[in-house]
């Protein structure tokens, strides 16, 4: 398992032993995005400890495969393909008082990431940024992400602000979709232990099915478009109702790819709730959970390949 997989479903782990009753959502993407648009911009002791724990060896590795990423999303392109809809967008905000190299800006904020940075004053105006990042994730996001930074974020210390916008929209394969007709109120378990009714949709088809020790997986598939790029969604189901703290911890100490071979079946019946979700999620502290941490103030001289630098930056605030 690489290590922003592993980072996200450590966080889920944590925040699952709290006994959260809302919904959780993390993508692993996004994470593994901005912190190559990060160690693109360190050398030294720094850049090999960063490179230590993304698994990679060298920062040329790092930018080939975040070429690579954002060659996918801009090759899914639009519902003009006749698939799903697929954007990445990444942005960047730096302070006035530590201005970005030109060809860290250009090569790799703008050449790679696709990410124009803008100049801010952290210091004095924290909560106009936060007015115009929010405003970009809401525009990016098509509406679907609102307030995506709360109160007192970004803290007036923040050198650099690097953000990601990943949006998905598909409609399920043909045959696979759910008869609203169908669509009935079913107990939903917690994991405080309580029950709630709530909306379960299901449908006739044969789907890639299988089971494993102590959880089961569906997978269903999206339309495919003239790219004939295959997305998918898989759903993990432990067997026992307090059975999701174990399911996640052995999806950690495990690949999870060996999951995803499965056969095509006939279920008898199935069911699946509808669900939202919305919610905040620091690195920082996740890395933290880890045991690892990104200190910017032993070695300063390692921010030099982004930094034309002025003095030691407080934080690098990445979401």
């Amino acid at each position: 398992m690489d290590y922003c997989t592993q980072l996200a479903s450590q966080w889920m782990l944590e925040e699952v032993k709290k006994s959260r009753v809302n919904n959780l959502v993390v993508s692993p993407v996004s994470l593994n995005v901005v912190l190559n648009m990060v160690a693109a911009g360190l050398k030294g002791r720094t850049l090999e400890y960063v490179l230590d724990f993304l698994g990679s060896e060298n920062i040329n590795q790092i930018n080939l495969e975040s070429s690579k990423m954002m060659a996918v999303a801009a090759d899914v392109g639009s519902s003009d393909n006749g698939g799903p809809v697929l954007a990445m967008v990444n942005g960047a905000w730096a302070d006035q008082k530590f201005p970005l190299k030109p060809l860290y800006e250009e090569k790799v904020l703008k050449g790679i990431f696709n990410c124009e940075a803008k100049t801010v004053d952290f210091a004095t105006q924290a909560e106009k940024v936060r007015d115009e990042v929010n405003a970009w994730a809401e525009a990016i996001s098509r509406g679907l992400i609102r307030n995506f930074l709360e109160p007192g974020s970004p803290s007036p210390g923040t050198a650099l602000f690097l953000a990601n916008g990943l949006y998905f929209k598909g409609t399920w394969k043909r045959n696979y979709g759910f008869d609203v007709k169908r669509t009935e109120k079913r107990d939903f378990y917690l994991l405080n232990g309580e029950n709630v009714s709530v909306s379960f949709m299901t449908s006739d088809n044969m789907y890639s099915y299988g089971s494993f020790d102590g959880f089961t997986v569906l997978r269903i598939p999206y339309k495919k478009g003239k790219r004939k790029r295959y997305f998918s969604m898989y759903f993990f189901l432990p067997n026992e109702r307090d059975g999701l703290q174990d399911l996640l911890e052995k999806l950690i100490i495990s690949n999870p790819e060996m999951y995803f071979s499965l056969s095509e079946v006939k279920l008898d019946e199935f069911w699946i709730p509808k669900f939202k979700f919305a919610n905040t999620f620091d690195v920082s502290e996740a890395m933290r959970d880890m045991g690892t941490t990104l200190s910017f103030t032993k070695n300063p001289e390692d921010l030099s390949e982004c930094y034309t630098l002025l003095r030691v930056p407080n934080s690098l605030t990445r979401k």
